[in-house]
């Protein structure tokens, strides 16, 4: 990082070179309390205290220092990617060397959080005190470029080290998916040790729905412990267990993990060190709610008459958002096999929470109707693409129904030559300019 010298510290060596020349003119020297640092003064930085900047710098109060050293510790602060500037001046006098670091702290948004994978030794409070007491400068986020990404990680090793806990420290730049997106978080994870799942306890749970939560997450059972992967089980497993029942403002909170105190099983095949636990994901359930009505809005292609049997959410039984869901797929699979082809039904939960009740609007944005298009059948002779042909029924222009090419796929087994195993690709293309749907299908022998 390119440093900027202000005319403060300019100034600053002028005097200083001004008063030393007078000193060592009239025969009286400075003493060595005039070289020692005894004041360092933090501006500009709304994040961090005068003593998070020193321990940073790796300046010492008391310390003989000179310039060298000073550029060393702004180049140190600078790198650690926190900050946009860093500019220091300082002064001298007889009681020795004042040091003033002007900073500019790194937008926020160049900040991510930091999460810890799997360091199922501690807590969390445990591991951000260890960690903030050898990086003085970590606090729960970490800068995308820099070197503090590493410091934190060689930190974590240390303390494994020191605590003779197996494994390897890594990290991990998450984005928010896998194509190259803005990165979200930093994620630290040990390896080198193989953390399985001994078993799954729900804090906050009823016994009865323990039982339920348990049979849901039957899965995790010696699989890998990983923060990550408990929250993918619970948003997917986990929380329909709840969303069924009409608790809908149940919510999962970051999983724990306790080491199980029993004798470590022999390493794995690849020589990892395996560590069994109780990983530990805790709920609040909240209450359960019960349907008082259901309103559409948008729909006009469709009658109420047709798309009302399709919802099943009775007045005064608990809602169940499970079952909305796929009712509202079976919705759109209407529309779409009337020619509606980017059709969206948009579910709105209007709750009370005195009368724990729930009023569901769901909004049909129908988008336009797509036609049928070109049909194009490949790999067959003429007689039997033209016997294809003939039993496809659905003709140019005509609303084009989504439903129908595997109604057709499955029924055409007669029509093809004998003696042979066929593969059949089908393939349907939208035009979003003409509002068409052209069709293809290609027969390959097996």
């Amino acid at each position: 990082m390119s440093k900027v010298i202000s005319l403060v510290l300019f100034l600053s060596l002028l005097a200083s070179s001004t008063a030393a020349q007078k000193q060592h003119n009239s025969g009286k020297a400075f003493s060595v309390a005039a070289y020692k640092l005894i004041s360092v003064k933090a501006t500009g930085t709304a994040r961090y205290s005068d003593k998070e900047i020193l321990a940073a710098s790796g300046l010492r109060m008391g310390q003989n220092a000179a310039d060298g050293d000073f550029k060393e510790a702004a180049q140190r602060l600078g790198d650690s990617g926190l900050f946009r500037d860093v500019v220091y001046s300082y002064s001298s006098s007889s009681a020795g060397v004042r040091l003033e670091l002007q900073l500019a702290d790194a937008d926020k948004s160049k900040l991510v959080p930091t999460h810890f994978e799997n360091f199922v030794w501690f807590t969390d409070d445990e591991l951000h005190a260890a960690l903030q007491h050898r990086v003085p400068l970590f606090k729960h986020v970490l800068p995308m470029a820099g070197s503090l990404p590493d410091q934190v990680s060689e930190a974590l090793q240390a303390i494994l080290t020191e605590k003779q806990f197996p494994g390897r420290v890594n990290y991990l730049r998450e984005g928010q998916d896998e194509s190259g997106g803005p990165l979200i978080a930093i994620a630290y994870r040990v390896e080198e040790v193989s953390i399985r799942i001994r078993g799954v306890e729900f804090p906050g749970a009823s016994p009865e729905q323990v039982a339920l939560l348990t049979i849901a997450a039957h899965r995790l059972t010696g699989a890998e412990y990983g923060r990550a992967a408990l929250a993918a089980a619970a948003k997917f497993d986990l929380l329909p267990v709840y969303l069924q029942r009409g608790y809908l403002k149940a919510a999962f909170g970051p999983s724990n993990a306790r080491v199980a105190l029993l004798p470590s099983p022999a390493p794995d095949a690849e020589g990892s060190a395996i560590i069994q636990v109780d990983a530990i994901q805790p709920v609040q359930p909240g209450e359960i709610y019960s349907t008082s009505s259901v309103d559409w809005k948008g729909d006009s292609a469709i009658t109420a008459a047709e798309v009302v049997p399709l919802i099943h959410l009775p007045s005064g039984e608990p809602a169940d958002a499970v079952r909305l869901l796929r009712d509202i797929g079976n919705v759109s699979k209407l529309y779409r096999s009337r020619g509606y082809m980017m059709v969206q039904i948009k579910p709105d939960a209007e709750l009370n929470d005195e009368k724990s009740t729930v009023h569901y609007v769901l909004t049909v944005l129908e988008g336009d109707l797509y036609k049928m298009g070109e049909l194009e059948i490949l790999g067959l002779d003429t007689q039997a693409k033209a016997r294809m042909e003939e039993a496809w029924t659905l003709r140019e222009g005509q609303p084009y129904n989504a439903d129908y090419l595997d109604k057709f796929r499955n029924d055409i087994g007669p029509l093809l030559p004998r003696g042979v195993r066929w593969d059949i690709g089908t393939h349907a293309t939208l035009d979003a300019k003409d509002k068409t749907v052209d069709v293809e299908i290609r027969f390959k022998q097996q």
